[in-house]
C-alpha cells in the first residue's frame, strides 16, 4: 500500500513541476471557483494528517491546517510532496488508530472509528484519486492535459477494466 501512496504522490508531484502558478491558482468555473492549487492542497493536508496522526494514534481529516503556501506556491507543494514521500515508508500499515469525524453542519457532533493506518493509507489514495480527475477536468478546461498522464485520476479499477477490454 506505501508503494501505491508514493506513486499517487509522484504523479501529483510530475504535475506540480510542469504547471506554472498562474495557472495552479487560476480560479476556474470547473473546479466552482476553487483553483487547481486549492485541490493539491486539500489532497496533501489528508496525507499529512494521516502520517501526523499514525503517531498520535488519532486521525481526524477535520483538523487540516489549511496551509495557503501549499495551495498558492507549486514549488512549496512539491516540496510537501518530498516530505510525506520519506515519511510514507515510516507507516505501519497494522497500527491500530481512532478516526475522528464530525459530520455535522454546525459542529459538536464528533464520531469516533477504530480503524488502521492501512486503512486510512487506501481512504487517502482513493481521496487523491478523486480529487486529481477533478483537477484533470480543469487542466483539459486550461488547454493543459498534456502535463499529466492517461491515467492521473482515473482509479485503478477502471484502469485494469480498461485494459481488459483492450486485450478482448
Amino acid at each position: 500500500m506505501n508503494t501505491v501512496a508514493k506513486e499517487n504522490l509522484l504523479q501529483l508531484k510530475n504535475l506540480l513541476q510542469q504547471i506554472g502558478r498562474d495557472h495552479f491558482t487560476e480560479k476556474s468555473t470547473i473546479l466552482s471557483g476553487s483553483t487547481i492549487g486549492q485541490h493539491v492542497r486539500h489532497i496533501l493536508e489528508f496525507y499529512l494528517l494521516l502520517v501526523s496522526g499514525s503517531f498520535s494514534g488519532t486521525i481526524s481529516y477535520d483538523k487540516r491546517e489549511r496551509d495557503l503556501r501549499i495551495e498558492t506556491d507549486p514549488e512549496f507543494a512539491a516540496h510537501t510532496v518530498d516530505r510525506l514521500l520519506a515519511r510514507i515508508d515510516t507507516l505501519e500499515n497494522g497500527l491500530q488508530v481512532k478516526f475522528e469525524g464530525d459530520y455535522s453542519k454546525s459542529g459538536g457532533a464528533q464520531n469516533v472509528i477504530f480503524s488502521s493506518v492501512g486503512r486510512e493509507l487506501a481512504y487517502c489514495i482513493e481521496h487523491s484519486i478523486h480529487h486529481q480527475a477533478i483537477i484533470r477536468a480543469a487542466l483539459i478546461s486550461m488547454g493543459l492535459e498534456h502535463l499529466t498522464t492517461r491515467h492521473f485520476g482515473v482509479a485503478y479499477s477502471t484502469i485494469r477494466y480498461r485494459n481488459g477490454q483492450c486485450a478482448q
